[in-house]
């Protein structure tokens, strides 16, 4: 019971009992007078008080009970008014939950939570249908629709007439409703109110939100046919904006695809293996400048893959057909270095018994790659900064030198600049070389790729032995530092499928020292700028979390991203799921 019932009750218990103390009062007074003889014109006139006191009583009591009976309407007027501003703001939040959620199981399992416990039902699901009408999908809160067949057998009454008239289904109560209490599901599942909205987007029925009640009888009121009807709406809007950013990353993956498809068509480069962006990246800048004779310095760790682009580089070419000479600076002996390069007439020096072309002339019309250029003596990169000017090469012991038509490819893992400015390497030189300057990123730098990488050295080392890598066999591969880059790689899964005892290469047929590195290292390697190492660090660690969650909405819920941010983020960090 209310304040104000309780206090109506207590107000007419205190008038009753006033005016019965006045009612006997005035007849012990009109008594008395009689006694004493009093006149009848002095009893009319306390007769007449008497009347005029209970009268007054009587309207007084009448106000009060008027007064109480505003005040509960206005309690009960504020109680709905508070109950819609509660139901707004949970209108307002879910509206803002659903338009950060872009999955649709997980958007689903949201409203139906919600709505669930709003209008306090006992059982709620939300049925998805296809163009022909049929169940497609179920997402429930209270049970599996799975293992549960409520859900499918009420699609087939309450739902189905919901969505086939595209109008709300509502039942006070079951009894009154004798089309729906005949129901043999309604029977069987002791259903005592039910509510049921078909969900529309446009012209198209996509399914309905149903809600019953078992365990109480108490129908569902207007006000939440009104609330349930504004919540259809909000799930259809976020359904179809989930709708729209799955077709937008569909196209924008087929997009990636296709141009990185068509860009290898174009791009001859079947050895470089791999679809990270970060690789894109550097093949799209290579393939525009393959065709032109411009000099390309490319820059990068032992073993990224250098030699494999440059001559790609070559063969995607206007001198694809010529030769494409590889000096490999830091494995010729450096006294010996200078006649390989550019040749001797017979007699030059002892030995030189007759002429013979150096490698730069070899290359004539065609390509020359110096690997390793960074251990170039001084004496001759002076030398070589001639030939690259004057476009002439002579030999030694010749005074004749020969016009040259080669395009310069130079590598280097070495940090030029720190060299410059120690002495060691000549400034016009590595301006003459880097008319374009590309950076082969190292492997931890574009580890989407391993996978990849991997499954090739498998096939190629494998004959006809079909290898496959475990889950935690790649992560572990995944989590290591890659210091020898792809080089370190392919002799790793060499090694691997020599030892292995089955087809399926697991942790345990790694070697040592990578399953321990990867078990006690972080993420990223030392000795790289912060900004760089926190990017790395985010890519592995949101590749980690994919793998485990196997799903993007568990992966943003288990980083505590939002759907869309993370979204976006996947592809700031070249990350394809």
């Amino acid at each position: 019971m209310n304040t104000l019932s309780e206090f109506r009750q207590s107000l007419q218990k205190m008038f009753g009992d006033a005016m019965s103390r006045l009612s006997t009062g005035f007849l012990e007074l009109s008594e008395q007078l009689k006694s004493a003889g009093v006149s009848q014109e002095m009893q009319k006139h306390v007769d007449h008080v008497f009347k005029q006191t209970l009268s007054a009583n009587q309207s007084l009591s009448g106000e009060v009970n008027a007064l109480i009976d505003t005040l509960e309407k206005t309690e009960q007027q504020l109680a709905r008014v508070q109950e819609e501003q509660r139901r707004l703001e949970a209108l307002y939040a879910s509206g803002i939950l659903f338009s950060s959620e872009t999955e649709l199981r997980s958007l689903m399992e949201k409203a139906i939570d919600v709505v669930v416990k709003e209008l306090q039902a006992d059982e709620g699901f939300i049925v998805l249908v296809n163009e022909l009408g049929e169940t497609d999908s179920i997402f429930s809160r209270n049970m599996n629709p799975d293992e549960h067949p409520d859900a499918r057998e009420m699609s087939g009454t309450v739902i189905k007439s919901a969505i086939e008239r595209s109008q709300p289904v509502q039942s006070e109560t079951m009894t009154s409703d004798i089309e729906l209490s005949r129901q043999n599901s309604i029977i069987r599942l002791g259903i005592k109110a039910v509510l049921c909205v078909p969900l529309i987007s446009g012209t198209h029925v996509l399914g309905a939100v149903y809600l019953d009640r078992r365990n109480k009888e108490q129908s569902f009121a207007e006000s939440d046919l009104t609330f349930l009807l504004s919540f259809a709406k909000q799930i259809v809007r976020g359904f179809e904006t989930s709708f729209e950013i799955s077709a937008l990353q569909k196209k924008l993956l087929t997009e990636i695809s296709m141009k990185q498809s068509d860009l290898r068509k174009e791009f001859l480069c079947d050895e470089i293996i791999g679809s990270s962006a970060t690789l894109f990246d550097v093949l799209r800048v290579a393939s525009k400048i393959a065709p032109t004779d411009a000099g390309v310095l490319l820059l990068g760790e032992n073993g990224a893959g250098k030699d494999l682009l440059a001559h790609a580089i070559h063969r995607n070419s206007r001198r694809r057909n010529k030769p494409f000479v590889i000096i490999n600076c830091g494995a010729i002996p450096d006294n010996l270095l200078e006649s390989e390069l550019f040749g001797y007439e017979s007699g030059a020096f002892t030995g030189a018994a007759k002429s013979k072309p150096g490698k730069i002339e070899a290359a004539n019309g065609g390509t020359v790659f110096f690997d390793e250029i960074g251990e170039l003596s001084m004496n001759l990169q002076a030398k070589l900064l001639r030939v690259i000017q004057t476009g002439e090469v002579e030999r030694l012991g010749s005074l004749q030198p020969k016009r040259l038509d080669v395009r310069w490819i130079a590598a280097t893992n070495r940090n030029i600049a720190e060299m410059i400015e120690q002495g060691t390497f000549r400034e016009d030189l590595y301006y003459r070389l880097k008319v374009i300057e590309l950076t082969m990123p190292a492997l931890r730098e574009r580890k989407e790729d391993i996978k990849e990488l991997a499954e090739f050295f498998l096939a190629k080392y494998g004959g006809s032995t079909r290898f496959t890598l475990s889950p935690d066999a790649l992560e572990t591969l995944e989590l290591y530092s890659w210091h020898g880059n792809i080089r370190e790689l392919e002799n790793v899964i060499h090694r691997c499928v020599v030892l292995a005892k089955t087809a399926v290469i697991e942790v345990t047929d790694l070697p040592p020292e990578i399953v321990e590195q990867a078990t006690r290292e972080p993420f990223v390697g030392l000795g790289k700028p912060l900004l760089d190492a926190e990017e790395e660090f985010r890519r592995m660690y949101i590749i980690k979390t994919l793998r485990e969650t196997s799903s993007v909405a568990e992966a943003a819920k288990a980083l505590g991203i939002n759907r869309t941010h993370f979204y976006k983020l996947l592809a700031q960090l070249g990350i394809e799921y």
